[in-house]
């Protein structure tokens, strides 16, 4: 394996249970990729990150980020390379005002006070929340929110940033709102980007999809590969796109439909095509 982020045989169970949260768990993500974990509710994927953070100590296997094995000894350093924006902003918020926030990771690592200002504005600035500087976190919106819980790991500048069920305490244009931010965020920073989703929008625009089930791997690849399972990705934990969808039940009304995962606009003009030559 040669990724920014290496998971080798990865067993991890909790205290008191008999079925391993994760049962051997292998990945390699490439520096600058976009990869989404997805299954459901118990499936490991939220365990998957801890374990990567070192807050969770596996049973077996390792675990190698940004070149460093993950040992009692290189946790924090592993720590200062991954950002890690999780469901509710709200259990991330420690100061009083929003540049209070954004500071708080930088004063723990002791950085001087001049460089902490200028990443604290130069953060804020990069997600569109400068104008709230001195504003109260807990007067903010739910996307606002999170923009300055983004802002806060932007400004610790780490090479990976997580992404645990980020938007899906979010509205859909709120969501949206926030995706494309971290696009724009992936990238201006060169950021590798690691999303534990339900969220279909967000899995579709990874560059690889990992389904978690029982603690195991199930699938892996693309999410054109993914999602031409069709209704079978229910399964996984997600929801089935749209497109297929309707594919599905037009193939079984007996027209002839792609094989591989079509998204709508493709689709809308494969039907238009059919229906042009008819």
């Amino acid at each position: 394996m040669a990724g920014i982020i290496d998971v080798q045989d990865l067993k991890f169970t909790y205290s008191g249970q008999q079925r391993p949260a994760l049962d051997g768990v292998s990945l390699s993500i490439p520096a600058g990729k976009w990869v989404a974990v997805v299954g459901h509710n118990g499936s490991g994927k939220s365990t998957l990150a801890k374990n990567i953070l070192g807050l969770l100590e596996p049973e077996s296997g390792s675990v190698e980020v940004a070149g460093m094995r993950l040992t009692a000894d290189s946790v924090w350093d592993i720590r200062a390379e991954v950002g890690i924006v999780f469901q509710n902003p709200d259990n991330q918020f420690v100061g009083a005002t929003v540049a209070d926030d954004v500071a708080f990771g930088l004063e723990n690592r002791a950085v001087p006070r001049p460089e902490m200002l200028q990443r604290v504005d130069g953060a804020l600035a990069a997600v569109g929340m400068t104008a709230f500087k001195n504003r109260e976190p807990a007067h903010l919106s739910g996307g606002q929110k999170q923009r300055v819980a983004i802002a806060g790991v932007v400004a610790q500048r780490p090479q990976i940033l997580i992404l645990d069920e980020a938007t899906s305490m979010l509205d859909p244009a709120g969501r949206r709102d926030v995706m494309s931010l971290i696009h724009n965020l992936k990238t201006q920073l060169n950021l590798t980007v690691l999303s534990i989703t339900h969220d279909l929008e967000e899995a579709a625009s990874a560059d690889q999809i990992i389904v978690l089930d029982n603690g195991k791997i199930v699938r892996s690849g693309t999410p054109e590969t993914i999602f031409a399972h069709g209704s079978q990705v229910a399964e996984w934990g997600l929801d089935v796109p749209y497109s297929e969808d309707l594919k599905e039940r037009l193939a079984a009304a007996g027209l002839q439909m792609p094989l591989t995962y079509t998204d709508e606009e493709r689709l809308a003009d494969y039907l238009w095509t059919l229906n042009s030559t008819k």
